[in-house]
């Protein structure tokens, strides 16, 4: 009986740190973290990784500001400004980035530069 007690014990601990841990986004409901394309997977030598954070995404060396957010369905449209690492936000592009969430681990990434990709959560 005391073991069950402390694994319980152990495991009621454990579940609150792993949820903080795996904190949904501000901007979409999905986790924080890495996404790479399904094919081919977070391995990948040259994968297009997209970072989803609290409140803007980023894609490998590039930071993305998210300008604003419009719903459609189960579909996002971010406004975003891609900022490259060590330039000013003067010399950002700005972008349209359609996001469809399938889940809270993956979603289909497309903008005016690529085809819409099945992203899943990789960190």
């Amino acid at each position: 009986m005391k073991t069950i007690v402390a694994m319980l014990t152990a495991l009621g601990l454990m579940l609150p740190g792993a949820a903080l841990a795996q904190s949904t986004s501000s901007i979409l409901p999905v986790l924080t973290g890495a996404y790479a394309p399904a094919k081919g997977g977070c391995d990948a030598a040259a994968a297009a990784f997209i970072y989803v954070e609290a409140k803007g995404i980023g894609a490998n060396k590039t930071a993305g500001k998210v300008l604003s957010v419009k719903q459609d369905g189960g579909s996002y449209v971010l406004d975003v400004l891609w900022i490259e690492t060590g330039s000013d936000e003067a010399d950002g592009d700005r972008d349209t980035v359609r996001i469809e969430v399938k889940d809270d681990r993956t979603f289909y990434f497309s903008n005016t530069a690529s085809e819409k990709t099945l992203m899943r959560w990789c960190s």
